[in-house]
């Protein structure tokens, strides 16, 4: 583990009774037996080679857990609760440490094999990693999938809560797109399957949660007219013109409500 004192760089000379209170906390903590500490020895390697340093070693599985939004006890035997160094770390148990191996000789494939095959590549050459598909999620699945798989166990209602569970919890990392064309998509596989009733609740959410969205008044709008309630497409096709006001289709899609037959 990195023992390396922390910088003090925030505190002036004018504070020498803090930074000597500081100081000793830091000296304290630091002879402490660390609860948290790793185990010793490293044995069970299938994958990193049999040289590969500790230190990497633990950096590597901190960019998993980062990676994938999980804790240690994802891979490994053993308890939140416990110290690391309770843990069985070479066992084998658990299903998703296999499921690791797997990924890590496919992401080496991609990055060792395929990739240098690629003509005229970027400099500096871009690899993949664990993050480049899951951005923080261990199932990286994207949001109109996990919203349908919602839908088809419950319904509606239930895909409409798990995406504002999912939005609540993920908003703004890069875990899920939470843009304008997502619930879109959804309402279009459901109109698509006979059921426009429902795939038009996926349009008003998205207006609902992007207000100053034009696409998600577009398709609010077409998924109005698909009910035949043309009162109220003209009314989304209407607010969309007032947030687009230069759009052409904006314009006409308003005009062939509003003419007179």
């Amino acid at each position: 583990m990195d023992r390396t004192l922390p910088s003090l760089g925030f505190l002036t000379l004018q504070e020498p009774q803090m930074r000597l209170r500081l100081l000793g906390l830091l000296v304290l903590a630091l002879s402490a037996p660390a609860a948290g500490q790793w185990p010793p020895v490293v044995k069970n390697l299938q994958v990193f080679p049999k040289d590969t340093k500790f230190s990497t070693l633990i950096d590597t599985m901190k960019a998993f857990t980062r990676a994938l939004g999980v804790r240690c006890t994802y891979c490994h035997v053993g308890n939140e609760s416990d110290a690391l160094d309770k843990y069985d770390f070479a066992s084998d148990d658990r299903e998703p440490k296999a499921k690791a191996r797997a990924m890590l000789r496919m992401v080496t494939a991609i990055n060792d094999q395929y990739l240098p095959t690629l003509p005229s590549r970027r400099t500096p050459t871009i690899t993949v990693s664990c993050a480049t598909c899951h951005r923080g999620v261990s199932q990286p699945i994207p949001i109109q999938r996990v919203v349908l798989g919602a839908y088809q166990s419950g319904g509606a209602d239930s895909a409409i809560a798990k995406y504002r569970a999912l939005r609540t919890r993920y908003y703004g990392a890069a875990a899920y797109d939470f843009g304008e064309v997502p619930l879109s998509d959804v309402a279009d596989v459901l109109v698509a399957d006979g059921k426009a009733a429902d795939g038009q609740k996926f349009n008003q959410l998205n207006a609902e949660l992007l207000p100053n969205s034009g696409f998600a008044f577009r398709q609010l709008g077409f998924g109005y007219l698909a009910l035949h309630d043309t009162a109220n497409a003209l009314t989304a096709w209407q607010k969309r013109l007032a947030l687009q006001p230069n759009n052409p289709e904006a314009k006409d899609l308003v005009q062939s409500l509003t003419k007179k037959p």
